[in-house]
């Protein structure tokens, strides 16, 4: 099987993100879910009307959003902001935040939020690194953490020195746990167990660089498990989706317009279509207009959606309690 996304792909036709990431299917009523980092924005469209997209914005232009979660209330998503945890409610249009990390002054200045998942108990693994501004003028530091969030807010540090922590899944019984480290260009395993809380036996599953060896830097970004097994990936600077087996074999390459992919899920009413975010090539550029319009050249800020076959992983849902 080999795919290529076109512009007849893009889905949303009439939406075009700056960095968009985070794309989350929510089984439960048919809705996609993904975010806008740069611009932190949280979206909603409801797949069986088009015309319901529904967008939560911080006012705040120093915000941003690194990662979305579904909720035990329908209308509430679990975000994962700037500095700590927000809930989203697409019913008052509101962003509010509730908990902040365990930063020190230094660090609330120069990190932020990025990939995570809520694993099968319902904790939240969530990773932060080095912030826009800060990464602008000195690149990306080795001073992230990969937190364990608990439903009651106890916070775990899971991995330290961590660059740009990102894409995530767990095997069917929460025993093992994929990790992407994407600054090192691979996914690692991971042995978990769940009863100590611990981490063990960190091994390669995908180096980038073996499938790309022509690429400068093929950085892996989000990710997605099928229920066989299988993994997507995207490939930031690749144009690329890379598809590999549960040992790691490949599978296909899926071409897609855009050289910055960003983030991948499986979902649908068949929960067998895949969605891809990806990112403007003027993303940072704030003066640049994001025209959905244009359809010339890169397609980066676009959503798009293919048919794969494969069912993927439902999403988790976050235990934490919502407060009315």
């Amino acid at each position: 099987m080999s795919l290529i996304a076109t512009e007849r792909n893009i889905f949303p036709q009439s939406y075009r993100g700056r960095l968009t990431e985070g794309v989350t299917y929510d089984y439960r009523n048919n809705n996609l879910l993904w975010i806008d980092i740069i611009q932190g924005e949280v979206h909603r469209l409801s797949l069986d009307d088009l015309n319901k997209h529904d967008v939560l914005k911080w006012p705040d232009p120093k915000e941003s959003i690194g990662f979305v979660s579904l909720t035990e209330r329908e209308n509430v998503v679990l975000v994962a902001a700037k500095s700590g945890l927000a809930y989203g409610d697409f019913s008052t249009g509101t962003l509010k935040y509730f908990f902040k990390y365990p930063f020190t002054e230094e660090e609330t200045h120069r990190l932020r939020s990025n990939d995570g998942i809520i694993d099968p108990w319902g904790n939240l693994w969530i990773g932060v690194m080095t912030d826009f501004p800060v990464s602008a003028k000195e690149g990306v530091q080795a001073e992230g953490k990969l937190f364990r969030i608990t439903p009651d807010l106890k916070v775990d540090v899971m991995l330290e020195n961590t660059k740009i922590s990102n894409g995530m899944a767990f095997n069917d019984d929460g025993s093992e746990v994929y990790w992407t480290d994407s600054l090192n260009f691979t996914v690692y395993k991971f042995k978990y167990d769940h009863e100590k809380n611990a981490l063990s036996n960190k091994t390669a599953f995908i180096e980038t660089k073996h499938f790309y060896p022509n690429e400068n830097d093929p950085e892996p970004d989000g990710l997605v498990r099928t229920l066989n097994g299988d993994i997507y990936s995207a490939v930031f600077s690749t144009s690329t989706i890379l598809h590999v087996t549960e040992s790691g074999e490949l599978v296909e390459k899926i071409q897609v317009p855009a050289k910055r992919c960003t983030c991948v899920t499986i979902g649908g009413p068949d929960d067998d279509d895949l969605y891809v975010t990806t990112g403007h090539l003027k993303l940072d550029d704030f003066d640049a207009k994001i025209d959905a319009d244009d359809m010339f050249g890169d397609l980066g800020g676009f959503l798009f959606k293919l048919k794969v076959g494969l069912k993927g992983q439902k999403k988790n849902i976050w235990g934490g309690k919502v407060d009315a």
